[in-house]
């Protein structure tokens, strides 16, 4: 009978030490699904910000190409601008009249 009554209560004990490990398990597994929870929504920023500066890196490019392109476009204007300015003041200096420069006399400035 003693042996029985111990036995009951070694079970009892163990039970409630199940019992216990069973709401630590619970409330570990609770705890690992709301970090995971949170893992998994920082991931989600963490690829929308991944994105974000891949578009960027895109438009960046795109801006330079168009800086280049219209500073080829300038230079190129320019150098005809003044190719052109030289040869009006050439063709006035073989009509005999004064220069056509910007800020000239005769240009009315």
């Amino acid at each position: 009978m003693r042996q029985l009554a111990d036995l009951r209560r070694r079970l009892a004990a163990a039970e409630e030490v199940l019992a216990e490990a069973q709401a630590a398990s619970k409330h570990a597994e609770e705890a690992f699904d709301a970090a995971s929870d949170r893992f998994n929504a920082a991931e989600r920023v963490l690829d929308a910000a991944r994105e974000e500066r891949a578009q960027a890196r895109r438009d960046r490019y795109a801006a330079r190409q168009a800086y280049e392109r219209a500073s080829v476009t300038a230079d190129r204007l320019a150098r005809r601008v003044r190719e052109l300015s030289d040869r009006l003041d050439r063709a006035a200096e073989l009509a005999g009249t004064s220069p056509l420069c910007p800020g000239s006399p005769a240009d009315g400035d």
